[in-house]
């Protein structure tokens, strides 16, 4: 689920350098191909990112350390804190389709991630089902997971000159096949036992339930991460033309 994230950030840093390194591949913004271009600079790209850009602020993504956060919701009841998160396989993202308008400053990008491996610690309680409480570790294995986002962007004046910065971040994640298991030297084996069962046999209600918090999550993270890239760079530097 955090392909769309680190694939978003990267996909502004492909033409964001002031001083270009021979590693980045310069896509310009009149090129009737520039989606192809963009794929292109990616692909070049994937060793590097998947160790990290310090340079540019860029994390790795293998593994992808996860920010911390809390989710708490009124209605069902359920509240998750969730630290130390790390994630696996991220960098073995395929981009399925990439669309790009320049003149509107519009990017739709999908990415399918063949498995992806979560891992981190949790402090759950909530009322789903059945009441269940505990904490400890967890382990989620996710097969084909996939996230669809478009990324709406405007000039922004600063100092007399024009940066890219980002507005709005549509974002879908879709997670077909999961399954999640949790471990505590504290709490009672069999009670997380039956918590992960009940996860793990109830997984579209779960997702229902979660993924949309999860996503508005996800986009504010995006959207601050593209805007850090960006701010310092003018918008003729991050798409030149010809």
């Amino acid at each position: 689920m955090y392909a769309p994230l680190s694939l978003i950030s990267l996909f502004v840093l492909v033409n964001a350098q002031r001083e270009i390194p021979d590693y980045i591949h310069i896509c310009h913004r009149n090129d009737p191909n520039v989606a192809d271009c963009i794929k292109t600079s990616v692909e070049l790209l994937r060793p590097r990112l998947k160790e990290g850009i310090p340079e540019l602020d860029v994390p790795s993504l293998d593994p992808f350390y996860v920010p911390d956060h809390d989710l708490v919701m009124g209605s069902p009841s359920f509240k998750l804190l969730r630290r130390n998160t790390v994630a696996y396989g991220v960098s073995d993202f395929e981009i399925v389709k990439l669309k790009v308008n320049i003149p509107d400053l519009t990017f739709g990008i999908q990415v399918l991630i063949p498995l992806i491996i979560v891992e981190g610690d949790f402090d759950i309680s909530a009322q789903i089902l059945i009441p269940f409480k505990g904490q400890g570790r967890y382990s989620m294995n996710a097969s084909r997971a996939f996230g669809d986002a478009v990324l709406h962007a405007e000039p922004k004046d600063g100092n007399g000159e024009d940066h890219l910065h980002f507005i709005r971040l549509e974002l879908k994640i879709n997670v077909p096949e999961y399954h999640i298991s949790l471990s505590s030297p504290n709490s009672g084996g069999s009670l997380l036992s039956k918590t992960a069962n009940m996860v793990n046999q109830n997984k579209k209600l779960f997702l229902d339930i979660l993924m949309p918090v999860l996503e508005r999550q996800l986009s504010v993270m995006l959207l601050d991460i593209a805007n850090r890239i960006t701010k310092n760079f003018k918008y003729d530097e991050v798409f030149p033309e010809k």
